[in-house]
Formats: structure tokens, sequence, C-alpha cells
């Protein structure tokens, strides 16, 4: 698993901070805009995490497991792999652990991403009406 991971703290920061902010859809930035001053990339990566966690339907399982939190380098570590294997085509790959720790973090996020998918899914019942 060693040649599956990199640094983030050895890469240089604009080298993984510009992925994530090129990789983060305006729709995600747009449902948590009211939440944060600025969107640092590691806030954009935290919100990443959290909706592609939704979108798999991680949040009853992940959740209720009693898992210490994780360390910085633990989530940097985890971080790591995923930039790496999103980089690579995996793009719904979703480490179960790290949306858990990011739950936790980021309750008032998960929130607005939920309530942000809650809205678009009215919106398509009703464009496309059955």
């Amino acid at each position: 698993m060693e040649d599956l991971m990199f640094d983030l703290a050895s890469q240089p920061q604009s080298a993984w901070q510009s992925y994530v902010s090129e990789y983060v859809p305006q729709s995600l930035r747009e449902a948590v805009a009211h939440l944060a001053d600025e969107f640092t990339a590691a806030y954009l990566l935290d919100c990443l995490i959290l909706e592609k966690g939704l979108r798999s339907r991680l949040l009853s399982n992940s959740t209720r497991q009693a898992n210490t939190p994780l360390t910085t380098d633990e989530r940097s570590d985890r971080f790591a792999v995923l930039l790496r294997l999103w980089a690579e085509g995996c793009h719904t790959v979703v480490d179960e652990r790290l949306f858990a720790d990011t739950v936790r973090r980021r309750p008032d996020e998960l929130e607005a991403l939920r309530e942000y998918f809650r809205q678009n899914a009215l919106r398509s019942k009703k464009k496309f009406p059955s």
C-alpha cells in the first residue's frame, strides 16, 4: 500500500490544491457557500469527501461506527490515496473511515449538501413528471 500513497505535505502545495480546486464541481461550492468565508483546498476536499459519501449512500453505516478521530497524518495519507485514485479515473471511490471522520468534523456542511441534493431531486421530478 505504501507505493500507492504520496505525502501531501511533500508535494508542492499548489499541485494538489490546484487539482482539488479544479475537481470540485460548482454545484458543491454553491451548496456550502453560505458556510465558508473562503474555499481553501482542504475545506473543498472535506466537502468533496462528504459529497461522494452521500452519493454512495454511506451515511447510515459508516457514521454509526465508534471510530476514534483520525490524526492529521492519517487524514493526509487517506486524502492522498483518494486523490491519486480519482486522478487515475476511479471517481466513485470513497474511504468510509475518512467519510465518517469528516461527517463528525463538518456536520453543517453535511446538512447543507443533503439539503442541496434533496432540492435538486425535487427539481428533477418536476421537470420529468411520471
